[in-house]
This record gives C-alpha cells, sequence and structure tokens, in this order.
C-alpha cells in the first residue's frame, strides 16, 4: 500500500513538474509584453506553433528593435510581413535558397546582399 502511495505521488511529481516546464519553454503570444507583441506583430498568427528557437531568435530581435535607426526597424516589419504572407512551400523554397547562398564565397554572398539592399 506505500508503495503504490508512492508510485503514484512520484508519477504526480512529474507530470506537474513536466507541465509547468512545459508551460515556461512555450511562450505563448499571451506571455509577451505589450511591446514585444507591437514589435512581433506580424508574427502573431504564427507565435504560438513556432519552435522555441525560433521564438527566442525573434526576442532578440524584439529587444534590438528600439535601438536599431528607423529604416532597419521598417525593413524588419517588412521582412516580417512578407515571411508571414509567403505560404509553407514557399517559406521552404526560402531557406533552400539561403542554405545555398550560405555555401557560396564570402564576396559573392557580399555581393547579393548588396544588391538585395539596394533594390529595397
Amino acid at each position: 500500500m506505500v508503495g503504490y502511495r508512492l508510485i503514484t505521488i512520484c508519477v504526480l511529481f512529474f507530470f506537474f513538474t513536466f507541465e509547468a516546464l512545459g508551460e515556461s519553454n512555450r511562450l505563448e503570444w499571451k506571455s509577451l509584453t505589450n511591446q514585444q507583441q507591437e514589435i512581433l506583430g506580424p508574427l502573431a498568427d504564427e507565435w504560438n506553433v513556432m519552435k522555441l528557437p525560433k521564438k527566442k531568435k525573434w526576442l532578440g530581435v524584439a529587444k534590438r528593435y528600439p535601438k536599431m535607426t528607423t529604416h532597419e526597424q521598417q525593413r524588419i516589419q517588412s521582412q516580417m510581413r512578407s515571411w508571414h504572407a509567403l505560404t509553407s512551400k514557399q517559406r521552404q523554397q526560402a531557406r533552400e535558397v539561403y542554405k545555398k547562398m550560405e555555401q557560396l564565397p564570402a564576396q559573392k554572398r557580399q555581393e547579393i546582399k548588396q544588391r538585395w539592399y539596394n533594390n529595397e
């Protein structure tokens, strides 16, 4: 009887511990500050299904955002809106192009980036 109670207590303990850890690792949209929600607004619809590393990346962007120039802020917002407008297939294609671009020599990557930013 004591063994059964001990097992039950352990199971409940682990269940609630994992449940609590899961909650803190989710970073739900509603848990973001108003400022973070305003900055990351274009990502609101997909935020709660994003994986934790991506959320952390975007939170880093939101943290740096107030220190960015107006032009940089506009560019980030535009990029978020553009990314949000893509279909899943288009996003996958964009990721593949990015991976290929990362394999190019640094000079070639810099030329492509320069052309990209000049066309914005």
